[in-house]
């Protein structure tokens, strides 16, 4: 791999930061929101580097050819001159060395591996997660959500659809003395995993403390409504199923009926 074609790979890898970033919301299905000017500053440095780079190996290649003139021009003159004095011409040091180009040969192989988040981004464009990261994380024992320290208390009236978000509505039900959630009328977001049983779906939402890699399982068992197509995203309103009395320490996720299921279309930020 020349440096031409290093220098074009940096400036794919940057315009394919700018396009999830600046172009698209693709980019939340990798990272929280919060991370985008980081992205797109990335993106842009990369562009400039890769523009700056391809600039001054067209002036050294310029600069080079030159050269390269030159030397025959000279060595032109030299053998001329070599034959009027009746000597042999004098050998003129060449331009570029080997040794150079043999000492970037290994970088110029690592290099190829910059087209792995190309594929990735331009033709792969994974989703964000779904039911198959749900069943993978299923193999793992569950815990109780974390409790919301920077969350603004949840104020629940009557007479009104109360919208929460997934783990909201799974520390009230969890832990919640005041009973607050009982007979109260909530409305959640998030996709649908099926559970595998007859009277009743998941629906489920991904919380992401950085990005994509640390993402984690919120559930919330849904009765009352038939499955909806999996992976697709709806919006359930209903009332919360107290948990029954006698309870273990284990955690299992909160259940509601449902009165109304609304399909919606995959949301620009996926993850809570």
């Amino acid at each position: 791999m020349n440096r031409v074609t290093q220098n074009l790979l940096i400036l794919l890898l940057g315009g394919a930061l700018l396009k999830i970033s600046v172009f698209s919301a693709d980019f939340a299905n990798y990272v929280k929101p919060g991370f985008r000017p980081l992205l797109i500053a990335a993106g842009a440095m990369l562009v400039a580097l890769a523009v700056a780079a391809l600039v001054f190996d067209r002036r050294r290649s310029t600069n080079a050819a030159r050269q390269r003139e030159l030397l025959r021009a000279r060595a032109a003159e030299e053998a001329h001159l070599a034959q009027m004095v009746a000597r042999d011409p004098i050998a003129l040091a060449p331009v570029h060395s080997r040794e150079h180009e043999h000492e970037h040969a290994g970088g110029h192989r690592v290099a190829w591996l910059l087209l792995i988040p190309l594929v990735v981004i331009f033709l792969v464009a994974p989703p964000a997660l779904g039911s198959f990261a749900v069943r993978q994380d299923e193999q793992s024992s569950h815990v109780p959500p974390p409790t919301i320290v920077e969350a603004r208390p949840t104020v629940l009236k009557n007479g009104r659809v109360n919208v929460l978000s997934m783990l909201e509505f799974a520390n009230l039900a969890w832990d919640d003395p005041s009973g607050s959630l009982r007979g109260k009328t909530i409305r959640l977001t998030g996709f649908v995993v099926p559970s595998g049983r007859d009277d009743a779906w998941h629906l489920t939402r991904m919380r992401i403390g950085c990005c994509a890699a640390d993402a984690l399982t919120m559930q919330v068992v849904v009765k009352g409504a038939p499955v909806p197509e999996t992976d697709s995203w709806v919006r359930v309103t209903g009332t919360w199923i107290p948990r029954k009395t006698g309870r273990t320490g284990a955690y299992t996720p909160p259940e509601m009926t449902a009165s109304r299921v609304e399909p919606i279309a995959a949301p620009d930020e996926p993850y809570e």
